[in-house]
């Protein structure tokens, strides 16, 4: 589901089944008519609801929400994955590297969405949805990035120069550019020959720095038995959950693994471990000032999510019935509980009021939604069940 505006342009749904996905209108409490139909198998709203993009075998087909027209082909046969830049005034193409895919193995293109033209090309080899997508854009579409071994490049989009700023960091796995006028990029470095994985913190270079620099990160956090993260930024870019995972949990309490939950400041004034055991939850500084938080639950942590509002976040942690508990934005504190349930899966409206816990995938599909009072507090406003659902999204409406 998506929508252009706010106030005049109504919303649309895309509807998908054996012979491809049609747009709806949506008015009201009441799905209207199709208004367009499409072949594709896979489709991918811009991020403001304006754009379509629908992936076919031969390329992408680029239409306008609003007019029900098209208004673009890119020729990518083979395309597995798009991305659109904030703005959506560019778009991110990967596609299969063999003979159905790109020709010239240059398989990771970048697309001027109003002219049609190719304005960055290279070839990637390894494709992972949870890094998608690999190049990546700041809010305001000035800057872009890309990791590349040992070093992440940022580009000018204005002029994007073959000789791009290039930031050293030695076996960088993956980045994560926040939202917001002040961009930063957080970057993964994992475990290797013995020595504990990082995230690492930094500004966006001056582009009057020449060739390779190395800078010393805003905020800095090693940790060992992570093997994969994932970043989650605050809409406005002012702080940002790390969700690390590992495959083998070293207290052999699970069979899923083991992860933890960390929390960053972009300015990097505050780091604090969200460490789930019977022992408590752990809140420490970036100079090792510690508080101590007292929680009874242990286990995975599943999702957190951030409020809309960016005051708060939602937690959904340990071993089942999981447990829900909203934090504050401001000290990383608990702020209010959400109760126990079979739940493992998070999701905000878009205005930060109502917020909803459900179960998918494995679990019997409960879902749970509550209504954010004027006083901080959340009050249970309905329930049901979605059996069988493997996945959800946000509404954004």
């Amino acid at each position: 589901l998506t929508m252009e505006g706010k106030e005049s342009t109504p919303m649309h749904m895309i509807e998908r089944g054996i012979d491809g996905a049609s747009l709806r209108l949506v008015q009201g409490p009441l799905v209207g008519a199709v208004v367009r139909q499409f072949s594709a198998s896979r489709t991918v709203f811009s991020g403001d609801g304006r754009l379509l993009a629908c992936i076919l075998e031969d390329g992408v087909d680029i239409y306008d929400i609003s007019k029900h027209s098209l208004v673009r082909t890119i020729p990518t046969p083979g395309t597995v994955a798009v991305h659109f830049s904030a703005a959506a005034s560019y778009m991110v193409v990967y596609q299969k590297a063999n003979f159905s895919g790109a020709g010239d193995g240059k398989n990771l293109t970048v697309w001027k969405i109003s002219s049609g033209r190719v304005i960055f090309s290279c070839f990637q080899k390894i494709f992972n949805k949870n890094d998608w997508p690999t190049f990546q854009f700041t809010s305001d579409e000035t800057v872009a990035c890309r990791v590349v071994t040992n070093e992440v490049h940022f580009f000018r989009l204005s002029d994007l120069n073959p000789q791009p700023k290039r930031l050293r960091i030695p076996n960088v796995f993956s980045i994560k550019v926040s939202p917001g006028h002040l961009s930063k990029v957080i970057a993964f470095v994992p475990e290797l020959k013995g020595l504990p994985g990082n995230v690492q913190l930094y500004d966006h270079p001056s582009f009057q720095v020449e060739g390779i620099f190395e800078t010393e990160p805003l905020a800095r956090k090693s940790f060992f038995r992570v093997q994969e993260v994932e970043f989650k930024w605050a809409d406005d870019g002012a702080a940002v959950l790390i969700h690390g995972s590992s495959e083998i949990d070293a207290t052999n309490q699970s069979y899923y693994g083991e992860s933890s939950l960390h929390f960053m400041r972009a300015n990097g004034s505050l780091d604090c471990k969200v460490q789930f055991s019977l022992i408590g939850l752990f809140v420490s500084k970036f100079l090792s000032l510690c508080l101590q938080v007292p929680l009874d639950k242990e286990g995975p942590v599943h999702e957190a999510a951030w409020s809309p509002r960016n005051d708060e976040f939602v937690v959904v942690y340990g071993f089942m019935p999981a447990k829900a508990t909203i934090f504050s934005s401001d000290k990383c504190e608990p702020r209010y509980q959400l109760g126990t349930g079979p739940y493992n899966t998070v999701r905000w409206n878009p205005f930060g009021r109502f917020v909803c816990l459900a179960g998918f995938g494995n679990l019997p599909g409960d879902v749970v939604f509550f209504d954010r009072k004027a006083d901080g507090k959340y009050k249970v406003i309905g329930s049901t069940r979605a059996s069988c659902s493997v996945s959800s999204t946000r509404l954004h409406i």
